[in-house]
């Protein structure tokens, strides 16, 4: 790890809220967590600590807040939760997961929040939750990419959805930074951070509880197996064309991630799903960019698997798409 501090920063605006998210590598970043929450002006801090919390990631954060006040370390946020809730002068710090971060927003209520995200998939996503006084976020989203350990597979996901759901136009060179045994460069989780965080800032400036367009993002229900099922259905249905399908099967080779449908939740949960006419372009209809969807089409697709994708040459773009589907039926416009 190198010495010298490289930031990666975004800001993200959902309806009234508004927070900095500071995306930061190198070993003396530290301290710019300590001078953003001496902006904060609380003179204590509540650290709430997933139980699986990573040490090393848990001792920076913890370390730098020590800089600048009194710090108390909660382990779980199911023992967090059960304490009255903090008062104005301390802030409290979510570190963990997405479930954790939202569970703290949740808790603390009208009291200042800041996200200190563990996973890649966390450091990805924005952070605005329904409130009774309107949306409430956190007051700042600290993320340290190169604090991460092993292949990062499992935390690809919202960069996945954001490129093929909202920024096709990055799609060439997210695909040449992809790599299928899911090791990078910190700086290029940093560069892949800030394209989500700037990508999903687009969406909710105006829709900050995504009731509307911001809906994308739940596109491929939180899997890269939903995804791939988004896809296949949008094709069968008559929306997507096999451009697109490519694009996704493409991603997912690059990523090292399944190209094939394996077994999933039932057709009960896929009532309604957010599907692509084109990448970057969902299907709306009456307002809404969820589309109900049949149960026995997403269980003719369970039973259906894509020819595999080898690895794509780079700088390549004409990657096969699987020739065998079955009939299409359509949906209406």
């Amino acid at each position: 790890m190198s010495d010298r501090v490289v930031a990666y920063d975004r800001a993200v605006q959902a309806g009234p809220c508004h927070y900095p998210v500071l995306v930061r590598i190198g070993r003396q970043a530290g301290e710019g967590l300590a001078e953003a929450v001496r902006g904060l002006g609380g003179a204590r801090f509540l650290v709430v600590a997933a139980s699986g919390a990573p040490a090393r990631q848990l001792g920076a954060a913890v370390a730098a807040l020590a800089l600048v006040g009194k710090v108390l370390v909660v382990r779980g946020e199911r023992v967090a939760l059960r304490l009255p809730v903090p008062t104005p002068d301390t802030v409290v710090v979510a570190v963990g997961g997405g479930r954790t971060v939202r569970s703290v927003l949740g808790w603390a209520r009208r009291g200042q929040v800041v996200a200190v995200p563990t996973t890649l998939a966390a450091m990805s996503e924005a952070y605005v939750l329904p409130g009774s006084d309107g949306p409430r976020a956190p007051a700042l989203l600290w993320c340290r990419p190169d604090l991460l350990d092993g292949p990062q597979h499992a935390g690809l996901y919202p960069l996945l959805r954001d490129v093929l759901a909202i920024c096709p136009y990055h799609l060439d060179s997210v695909a040449g930074r992809l790599r299928a045994d899911g090791r990078y460069e910190p700086a290029v989780l940093a560069s892949f951070v800030a394209l989500c965080q700037e990508a999903q800032a687009g969406v909710l400036t105006f829709d900050p509880l995504g009731q509307g367009p911001a809906a994308v993002l739940r596109y491929g229900q939180g899997t890269a197996q939903g995804l791939l099922l988004a896809a296949l259905l949008g094709e069968r249905l008559g929306l997507l064309g096999a451009e697109g399908v490519a694009a996704h099967l493409r991603l997912l080779a690059r990523a090292g991630l399944a190209t094939e449908l394996g077994p999933g939740p039932g057709a009960e949960v896929a009532r309604e799903l957010v599907l692509l006419r084109a990448l970057g372009r969902p299907r709306v209809a009456g307002g809404s960019v969820l589309t109900p969807v049949p149960a026995e089409e997403v269980r003719a697709l369970r039973g259906f698997a894509a020819a595999p994708v080898p690895a794509p040459e780079v700088g390549r773009v004409d990657y096969p798409v699987p020739s065998a589907r079955a009939a299409r039926p359509t949906v209406a416009a």
